[in-house]
């Protein structure tokens, strides 16, 4: 007879994520079909380590690298294929190094701007320019 699977509250499977209680009813209600969730005759949730190693997984995909829930449950449910999870994370890559080349290019323009604006102030004025009105 094979022996049972430890079994973890939802208060300790936040405890050993470091995840919020709320936070794993919320993957559970938006990822339906990724855990495996038995419920005590008091109803009360039950997890195994497969689910602990899930709900880890989906925090880390989120968070450190900016998937959206969508995208997570279709990379978890894509039955071990890896290759889907390799584009949504060249994507974001792609899309992160985009971002920061625009940045790097918005700040090069600044600093064009505020060194064209220094060097008028600085100048000395010239005589007609500017009229002053009494």
């Amino acid at each position: 007879m094979a022996e049972p699977q430890p079994t973890f509250s939802i208060s300790a499977v936040s405890r050993r994520t470091a995840i919020p209680v709320s936070t794993l009813r919320f993957y559970e209600k938006e990822l339906p079909g990724l855990f495996h969730i038995r419920k005590t005759r008091g109803g009360h949730r039950r997890y195994g380590e497969e689910d602990v190693a899930r709900f880890v997984t989906v925090r880390r995909l989120t968070e450190s690298e900016g998937l959206g829930l969508a995208d997570v449950r279709r990379v978890l449910m894509s039955r071990g294929d890896a290759e889907a999870l390799r584009v949504e994370v060249d994507r974001v890559r792609e899309t992160g190094a985009a971002d920061g080349q625009s940045l790097r290019d918005l700040e090069r323009r600044v600093a064009a701007l505020e060194a064209r604006i220094a060097a008028i102030e600085a100048a000395p004025a010239k005589k007609g320019w500017l009229r002053r009105t009494p």
